[in-house]
C-alpha cells in the first residue's frame, strides 16, 4: 500500500507539472529531432532522456532514439527506440577500442543491417512529419561516456546516419554530448580515465576544421558499396562536455542524472516552437550567435561548451501525501464525532431499552392466560377447614404435592428457557447495528464500534449492566416476595367463601392460590429470562465490538500508514522548499472541506461521490477505500484553486503561514522570496566542468530560464542586474505552475583547459607504454 501511496503521490506531480493554462504554453520541438547514443554505458542515458521527452513536450512522441550498443540495450520495448547491434569486441581490454573498429569493417553482414535499420529510422521520421511545425532541418543529438570504448566509431556512425538522412532533409545539425563519469571505484580509475582521454583526443581531431573522413559505409542489400564522406570541416556543430563533478570542483548528487536533464532541455532550446508574443520581448537563443562568441578568430584548437541546469520544484509528492492524509483524518474525526449521541436515542435504535426488551421477555414466555390452565389440575381432599389452618406453602403441598411445581416447570420455566435458547439475539443484533447505525449516514461504522465498546463511557454497556443489575434486584425482590407469600395464612388470603359450600371455597381457593404464588412465579420467570437475555446481549455486543474492532483497527492502520508516508515525503522535501507543508495545506484542506460542507452538508463524506459507506471498502482490506480516498483528492480536492497557484505564490504562503499576526516583522516578502530563488537557481546550475580559471581565456556564457515570462519572478530576475551583466539572458516560456528551471550555458574552453584532461593524461600515458592499444590508427 505504501507504494500505492507514492504511486499516488508521483501521479499527482507529473499532473501538476503537466497543467498548464492553455495549449499553447507548452513545449513542442519544432523541427524533427533525433537523439543517438553510443555504447552500452549511455543506456542509463538513453531512459532518463526517453521519460523526459515523453513528459515534458507536446509532441514528444514524434521524437526517436537510436541505440548503437554491443551487449545492453533497453530492456523492454519503446515506442519510437530503435536498438542497433555493433559487433561485439574481444574480451583483452587492452585493445578493445582498436578491435570495435576494426569489427565494423569486417563484418559487411552486420554493416548492411545497419544501413537497413537507418533506412528505416529515416522512414519513421518522415512518418511522424505533421507532428512538427517545420520539416526542412532534421537536429541530432549524439550522445556517449567518454570511457565507453564504443564512441570510437563516433564518426561512423554520425556519417552513416547523416548521409542517409540527408536524402530526406536539407540542413542536419549534429550537436554531441561527452559525459564524464570522473568518480570511480578505485579498481577502474586509470583505465577509465585513459578510455576518456583516448576519446577526447579523437574528439580534438574530429572537431579540427581540417578534419575529413571518407569510408564506403553505405552497403546495399546486393552487397554494393557506397562512400560516406565529410569535410574539411568540424563534426559536429558543437561539442558539449558534461562531467559529474562540476566547475567548483564537487560532486553534487544525483549529477550525472542532471546532465540528462540539460542534454534533453538543450535540444528543445534549439529547436522549440517559437512562441511569438512571448519570444518578441527577450532575445531568444541563437545557435549561430553562441558558436561566434567561443569560436574568437585567434583561437587555435578545437573550442568546446559545457552547461549546467537547476530546478526549484514545488514538493507536489510530498503536499500530495499530506493532502490525503488530512483528508482522510478529517474523515475520521467526522466518524468519532457522530459517537456522541443521547444515551437512550442509542438504545432505542438497537432496540436495547428497557421497553423493547421487556415485549422480547413477553414474547418468549407462555401468555398469561396459559396459567388458567393450572385450575384443572387434580388435588387431594382437603376441607376448607382444614385448609384455613394451613399457609398458602401448606397448602399446596397438601392440595398438589410436587405436580403443581412440575407443570409450571414443564409448561412455562423450560418453554421459555427453549424459545431463549432457539433466539439468536447475535443475529438479529448485528443485523439492526448494521442497518440502523453502521449503514447510517447519520451515524456509521466507528459510532457502531465506540458505542459497543467497554470503555467506561461506553453507552449500550453502560446501559445494559444497568438493566441487569436493576433486573438481578428484581428478582430477587420477587423471589423474597415470594417467599413471604407461601407463610402467608390461607385464613389471611381475600377471595370470596361461601358459607357451608366446603368444595366451592376449596375450589375459589385453588384459583386463587394459582393467581397469587405462581403470578409471582411468572414475575420471577420473566426476571429470570430477562436476566439471561440480558447476559447473551452482553456477550453478543461483545463479539460484534470484536468485529467492529478488527474494521476500525484497519481505518487506523492506513492511517498510520499514511502518516509515516507523509512525514517520510516531508522529510525528503524539508529545506527551503519543502518548509511548512503540513501546516499549510493542513489549512488548505480544512478549507476545502469547509466548502464542501457549505455546499453538500455537514455529512458529504457518506455521499457515494465522495466516500460513501466505508464498511464495504474495508471488507477485505483497506486497499480499496485508499482507492477511494485516491479517486476523491484527484477529482474533487486537486481541483480547487489553492493548487493551481503559481509556484511563487504557493510558496509565499506557505512561508508565511506559521507567521503571527503580531510578528508582521518576520513576513518573508516577495522581493526577498525572487532574491534566494534568483540565487538558488544561479548557485545549483554551476557548470559541469571543472575549467582551469587562468587558462580559460574566451569564456562566453549565455543563461536561459525555463518559466513563465510574464510572472513576477522572471520579471525579477531580469530586472536585477540589468545594464551590468556579463552573459546573455533568456526567458524559454511556459505556462506553468510547478517550478522554475535554469540552464547556464558557458562555452569557449580547451582541452587542456580542463582538470579531467590534465589529471587523466599521465594515466593515458603510462597505459599506452604498457602496450594498451587505444585508437585504431595513430592520433
Amino acid at each position: 500500500m505504501q507504494r500505492q501511496l507514492f504511486a499516488f503521490a508521483g501521479d499527482y506531480d507529473a499532473e501538476a507539472d503537466r497543467w498548464i493554462d492553455d495549449q499553447e504554453g507548452q513545449f513542442s520541438i519544432h523541427n524533427p529531432l533525433l537523439f543517438v547514443f553510443i555504447g552500452d554505458k549511455s543506456l542509463d542515458a538513453l531512459n532518463a532522456v526517453y521519460d523526459m521527452g515523453q513528459k515534458k513536450w507536446h509532441n514528444g512522441k514524434g521524437v526517436l532514439y537510436v541505440h548503437f550498443y554491443t551487449d545492453k540495450t533497453v530492456s523492454r520495448e519503446k515506442e519510437n527506440v530503435f536498438s542497433l547491434q555493433l559487433s561485439a569486441p574481444v574480451a583483452d581490454r587492452r585493445k578493445i577500442r582498436k578491435d570495435l573498429h576494426g569489427k565494423f569493417y569486417e563484418d559487411t553482414r552486420r554493416l548492411v543491417e545497419l544501413n537497413r535499420a537507418v533506412r528505416q529510422v529515416s522512414n519513421r521520421i518522415a512518418e511522424y512529419g505533421s507532428m512538427y511545425s517545420s520539416f526542412q532541418r532534421l537536429n541530432i543529438a549524439v550522445a556517449t561516456r567518454a570511457d565507453d570504448p564504443c564512441n570510437v566509431l563516433l564518426p561512423e556512425i554520425v556519417l552513416l546516419l547523416r548521409t542517409v538522412l540527408s536524402e530526406s532533409f536539407k540542413l542536419i545539425q549534429t550537436d554531441l554530448y561527452g559525459l564524464i563519469q570522473e568518480k570511480q571505484g578505485e579498481e577502474e580509475h586509470a583505465y577509465s580515465a585513459s578510455m576518456g582521454i583516448s576519446f577526447l583526443n579523437e574528439l580534438e581531431l574530429y572537431q579540427s576544421r581540417s578534419y575529413s573522413f571518407n569510408a564506403m559505409l553505405l552497403v546495399t542489400e546486393d552487397q554494393m558499396s557506397l562512400p560516406a564522406v565529410h569535410g574539411p570541416a568540424p563534426l559536429f556543430d558543437l561539442v558539449y562536455l558534461l562531467s559529474d563533478k562540476n566547475e567548483q570542483g564537487i560532486f553534487p548528487d544525483a549529477s550525472m542524472e542532471t546532465n540528462y536533464e540539460i542534454i534533453c532541455n538543450m535540444s528543445l532550446l534549439k529547436n522549440r516552437k517559437i512562441v511569438d508574443d512571448f519570444d518578441h520581448r527577450q532575445e531568444p537563443y541563437n545557435n549561430q550567435h553562441f558558436r561566434q562568441h567561443i569560436n574568437p578568430a585567434e583561437a587555435k584548437g578545437s573550442i568546446y561548451s559545457t552547461a549546467g541546469f537547476s530546478k526549484i520544484k514545488r514538493p507536489n509528492q510530498a503536499i500530495a501525501l499530506t493532502v490525503i492524509y488530512y483528508f482522510y483524518q478529517s474523515f475520521l474525526a467526522k466518524l468519532s464525532e457522530q459517537s456522541k449521541t443521547d444515551k437512550r436515542s442509542i438504545a432505542q435504535l438497537l432496540q436495547l431499552d428497557s421497553d423493547a426488551l421487556d415485549r422480547k421477555v413477553s414474547g418468549l414466555l407462555p401468555r398469561q392466560e396459559k396459567l388458567e390452565e393450572m385450575n384443572a389440575l387434580l388435588s387431594d381432599y382437603i376441607s376448607f377447614d382444614e385448609l384455613k389452618k394451613l399457609n398458602l406453602g401448606q397448602a399446596e403441598e397438601q392440595m398438589y404435592g410436587r405436580h403443581a411445581d412440575v407443570f409450571f416447570d414443564e409448561h412455562f420455566a423450560r418453554a421459555a428457557a427453549s424459545r431463549l435458547h432457539e433466539y439468536d439475539c447475535e443475529s438479529e443484533l448485528r443485523e439492526i447495528m448494521d442497518r440502523r447505525i453502521v449503514d447510517n449516514p447519520t451515524y456509521g461504522l466507528y459510532c457502531a464500534y465506540a458505542w459497543t465498546s467497554e470503555r467506561e463511557d461506553a453507552v449500550i454497556f453502560q446501559e445494559l449492566r444497568s438493566m441487569i443489575r436493576d433486573t438481578a434486584k428484581l428478582l430477587e425482590d420477587a423471589r423474597s416476595q415470594l417467599q413471604q407469600l407461601r407463610q402467608e395464612s390461607v385464613e389471611q388470603q381475600s377471595f370470596q367463601r361461601i358459607p357451608f359450600m366446603n368444595k366451592a371455597n376449596v375450589k375459589k381457593f385453588s384459583r386463587h392460590f394459582f393467581q397469587q404464588v405462581y403470578g409471582q412465579k411468572m414475575d420471577i420467570l420473566f426476571y429470570e429470562t430477562k436476566l439471561n437475555l440480558l447476559k447473551r446481549y452482553e456477550n453478543a455486543v461483545e463479539k460484534l465490538h470484536m468485529s467492529l474492532k478488527a474494521k476500525v483497527d484497519r481505518l487506523h492502520e492506513l492511517e498510520k500508514l499514511m502518516k509515516d508516508a507523509c512525514r517520510q515525503s516531508v522529510s525528503e522535501a524539508n529545506d527551503y522548499l519543502g518548509r511548512n507543508i503540513a501546516e499549510y495545506y493542513r489549512t488548505v484542506v480544512t478549507e476545502i472541506i469547509q466548502d464542501i460542507q457549505a455546499k453538500r452538508g455537514e455529512n458529504f463524506y457518506f455521499d457515494e461521490r465522495y466516500i460513501g459507506n466505508v464498511v464495504p471498502l474495508i471488507a477485505s482490506g483497506v486497499e480499496p477505500l485508499l482507492r477511494r480516498l485516491m479517486e476523491v483528492c484527484r477529482q474533487e480536492i486537486f481541483t480547487y484553486p489553492q493548487f493551481r497557484q503559481s509556484f511563487e505564490d504557493e510558496l509565499l504562503q506557505r512561508a508565511n503561514v506559521t507567521v503571527r499576526f503580531e510578528d508582521k516583522d518576520h513576513v518573508l516578502s516577495k522581493e526577498e522570496l525572487y532574491r534566494d530563488l534568483n540565487q538558488r537557481l544561479e548557485d545549483q546550475a554551476t557548470v559541469h566542468i571543472d575549467v582551469y580559471n587562468y587558462t580559460h581565456k574566451h569564456r562566453y556564457e549565455e543563461k536561459y530560464f525555463f518559466a513563465d515570462f510574464d510572472s513576477e519572478f522572471i520579471r525579477y530576475a531580469f530586472a536585477i542586474d540589468k545594464g551590468s551583466r556579463m552573459y546573455k539572458l533568456g526567458c524559454v516560456h511556459e505556462k506553468k505552475n510547478s517550478g522554475i528551471e535554469k540552464l547556464n550555458i558557458m562555452g569557449g574552453f580547451q582541452l587542456e583547459d580542463l582538470m579531467y584532461y590534465r589529471n587523466g593524461k599521465k594515466y593515458y600515458e603510462t597505459y599506452k607504454e604498457g602496450g594498451f592499444e587505444f585508437h585504431p590508427e595513430p592520433v
